[in-house]
């Protein structure tokens, strides 16, 4: 039996709170980047984004149960997190140079079935060992689990920060994991053990050096045949800018930006709509004013012109590498540009506006979605002027619209047409929707006399292309089809659209697991929640109540629910308060101080008890209630850092808890780490990809209440048998 309080440190020396804090640091740390490395290089949706920390939780967690079945020397400590430091730069270079085994070009996308082995293969060589440190901290540390959770929560808050607050902005991906490796091996040096960790870090040291120098010429290497003329990491992504022959094109994580010279993109994202009103004063362009949006708005001499760009460093490449004649827009006085998330530039804005333009890629992930919600088109029409259009274009097909598309058009035309009462279609490779309380017009003798009468030099929106893109025929059968279909409403608290396009974009590869999500699509919500609620409750009632492991039990079910709580969180605080990625650290670590204020308070007191657990399932179940209520208030950006740090605050007190009542019984200090972990695989696989989309914030809400209901009362039934 063990006394959690009284424990005394052997082993790791002067020092028992820097393992566990190195070891959060170092697994905060690679999991940013990771994941910011993985979506540069597959796909990077909330898809990507669930396999990644799935297979990483994964991993960690069986390692953590691996290690609690073995006897490892707390010794072995320090080596192992060198050896992870040495193999995660390792890691990066395969992935970056994973192109070319798998035979894809730069800037390729690639199915799910691609991404898996990948993010399995990486979690499994980087998280699995992690997951073993914590057991070997905990051992060395005579069982002092609590302390070793609060260095371990500690580690990740600072690593977070680090990393996205100061690395990210000044330096590349690969320059910040040298920085973290040789900080954390320098760190490790500090604690006493045999002096090969000497020869360790030399050896980690030397990969790392080589991996700083390795960083540009492998990304020469990734885009060949084109030339690599700039690359940056911003907090938004990674920007690359490449040229073949004669052409300058932009990529952010490796989807095209703009490519220069695109005179057909260009012309159709600007000219559709303004030829609805040619006489506009005053014009928004949210996106694509580098990539030649600008200099066509600009060819209408009445109209001024404000530019809203997220990244500044878009902006800051293009004015650098773009001919003179594609970047006299942004020089040009009719035009202001503000570095703002254009959502929260129209939310605080006061202008009107009589055309808005949204020129951003089609919704392939929440972030995106937001601009293609009924609620962020019932802002666009609130800021129009009277008679004023609102426009965006997404991919499409020239003839044939397959049913996958269908579902992905019809679920924006019709969210669209739930706030305008006019929506006309444009039909071809690119449909361009147009919405507006006034006529709009698609007739192309109509739409090739105003071209002509402008003066306008263009090259695809002129009478020649315009009669047949515009025949009466398409428009119509383009139009039956999105009025057609049988699907949901796209809105804040359900984004439904980047789901779809999800979908779309796997039945590209004729994969199953575009079959597998059209299938999830038709599913209705009460059996996608009811099914996993069937599970845990069996899982509740088949661990008897008497035997020790009933009291990790809950922690499956924490892990879960943190998860995925966290995940509705951001996409809540996102949708409200605009780009998520710079305030993702402060969001973060309110949590992770609630996670340590948590365990120094289930730490506390020398005797625990069943009751204490029973009592704090009940608030978490009541912080669920809460942020189900909530949902629909416009919450101010602060009350988010204390409802994550409330979650933590509770989630770290019930896994000390937890683990006391159970280390009182028997001793294995990996199991409730590794069962937390397990749960919390399972949500992240789950919430963003599936949940989400299908269910809704609300929906998602009313699960996680159910399942910790359920929870609750299988802990009061327990306690009574």
């Amino acid at each position: 039996m063990h006394n959690l309080s009284d424990s005394h440190p052997r082993n790791l020396g002067l020092s028992p709170f820097l393992p566990p804090v190195l070891l959060g640091f170092a697994a905060s740390c690679f999991q940013i980047y990771l994941i910011r490395e993985f979506s540069v290089h597959f796909y990077g949706n909330e898809m990507t984004y669930g396999l990644v920390l799935g297979a990483w939780l994964l991993w960690g967690g069986l390692g953590s149960l691996f290690a609690s079945k073995r006897k490892f020397s707390s010794s072995s400590f320090v080596p192992i997190l060198l050896l992870v430091v040495a193999v995660f730069p390792v890691c990066l270079a395969a992935l970056r140079l994973s192109r070319f085994p798998l035979h894809l070009l730069p800037g390729e996308i690639t199915g799910l079935s691609l991404m898996l082995p990948f993010a399995l293969a990486l979690g499994f060589v980087i998280n699995f060992p992690l997951g073993m440190l914590f057991v070997l901290a905990v051992s060395a540390d005579n069982g002092n689990i609590n302390r070793v959770w609060i260095g371990e929560s500690l580690g990740a808050a600072l690593g977070g920060l680090v990393v996205s607050l100061v690395l990210i902005p000044r330096l590349s991906n690969w320059q910040g994991v040298v920085l973290v490796g040789a900080a954390i091996g320098g760190a490790a040096l500090a604690v006493p053990g045999p002096r090969k960790k000497y020869a360790g870090w030399a050896a980690a040291a030397l990969i790392l050096a080589g991996f700083w120098v390795f960083d540009l010429p492998s990304q020469r290497i990734f885009w060949r045949p084109f030339d690599l003329l700039a690359s940056r990491d911003t907090p938004y992504g990674k920007l690359q800018v490449v040229r073949l022959k004669e052409q300058v094109s932009l990529y952010s994580n490796g989807v095209p930006v703009y490519a220069g010279g695109d005179t057909a993109a260009a012309e159709e994202s600007i000219h559709f709509a303004f030829l609805q009103n040619p006489k506009a004063r005053r014009a928004l362009l949210i996106g694509g004013g580098a990539g030649g949006g600008l200099a066509e708005a600009l060819k209408y001499p009445g109209t001024s012109i404000d530019y809203v760009e997220l990244d500044p460093e878009i902006v800051r490449l293009s004015l650098r590498f773009l001919p003179e004649k594609e970047k006299s827009g942004l020089l040009n006085k009719r035009v202001r540009i503000a570095y703002r998330d254009g959502r929260a530039f129209l939310q605080s804005s006061r202008e009107t506006y009589d055309i808005i333009v949204l020129d951003l890629p089609e919704p392939a992930n929440a972030q995106v979605n937001r601009f293609y919600t009924r609620e962020f088109f019932a802002l666009a029409r609130a800021r129009l002027s009277a008679g004023g259009v609102f426009s965006f274009r997404v991919p499409s097909a020239e003839n044939y619209i397959s049913p996958a598309r269908q579902m992905f058009l019809a679920s924006l035309y019709q969210t669209l047409k739930s706030i305008f009462s006019r929506v006309e279609v444009v039909p071809g490779e690119t449909n361009i929707f147009l919405a507006s309380a006034a006529a709009l017009t698609l007739e192309a003798e109509s739409l090739s006399a105003r071209v002509e009468g402008l003066g306008l030099q263009t090259v695809y929106v002129r009478r020649e292309l315009l009669v047949n893109r515009l025949s009466r025929l398409r428009v119509s059968l383009l139009k039956d089809l999105l009025v057609g279909a049988s699907v949901r409403i796209n809105s804040d608290l359900e984004p439904l659209s980047y789901f779809f396009d999800t979908i779309l974009w796997n039945s590209q590869f004729r994969s199953l697991e575009a079959e597998i999500l059209a299938g999830l699509a038709r599913v209705p919500k009460s059996w996608l929640l009811g099914l996993p609620l069937a599970l845990a409750l069996s899982v509740l009632l088949l661990v008897p109540g008497k035997k020790a492991v009933f009291s990790l039990v809950p922690l499956i079910f924490l892990g879960l629910t943190q998860i995925v709580a966290e995940v509705m969180l951001l996409v809540w605080f996102q949708t409200l308060h605009g780009s998520v990625y710079g305030r993702l650290a402060l969001l973060l670590a309110a949590f992770m101080a609630g996670l340590c204020l948590g365990a120094i308070q289930g730490g506390r007191k020398q005797e625990i008890r069943r009751s204490r657990m029973l009592g704090l399932q009940s608030g978490i179940l009541l912080w669920l209630i809460a942020v189900f209520f909530l949902l629909r208030i416009r919450l101010p950006e602060p009350f988010f850092y204390l409802i994550l740090c409330g979650l933590g605050f509770l989630g770290g007190h019930l896994f000390i808890t937890a683990n006391r009542l159970f280390l009182q019984k028997k001793t294995d200090y990996g199991l409730g780490y590794g069962l937390d972990l397990l749960g919390s695989f399972f949500g992240a696989l789950a919430a963003s990809s599936v949940f989400i989309p299908l269910v809704g914030l609300p929906g998602l809400a009313l699960f996680l209440i159910a399942l910790n209901g359920l929870t609750l009362i299988a802990i009061a039934l327990k306690m009574k048998s």
